[in-house]
């Protein structure tokens, strides 16, 4: 986790009055219940694409 995002998750987490872990367990069941499941979230990098290569 990047020092921004662990930030921002504390303050939220402060601001609730709950420790990080109880935070982001009840964010999560929030965002499921919500949508049904939790979002797909974009791969930060492309995806290399796999060479076929034949076997030796």
């Amino acid at each position: 986790m990047s020092p921004r995002a662990r930030a921002e998750v504390q303050e939220a987490a402060e601001r609730s009055g709950v420790s990080i872990a109880y935070y982001l367990e009840a964010l999560i069941d929030q965002l499921v219940e919500d949508n049904g499941r939790l979002p797909v979230i974009a791969s930060p990098r492309p995806q290399r694409e796999e060479l076929p290569i034949p076997a030796a």
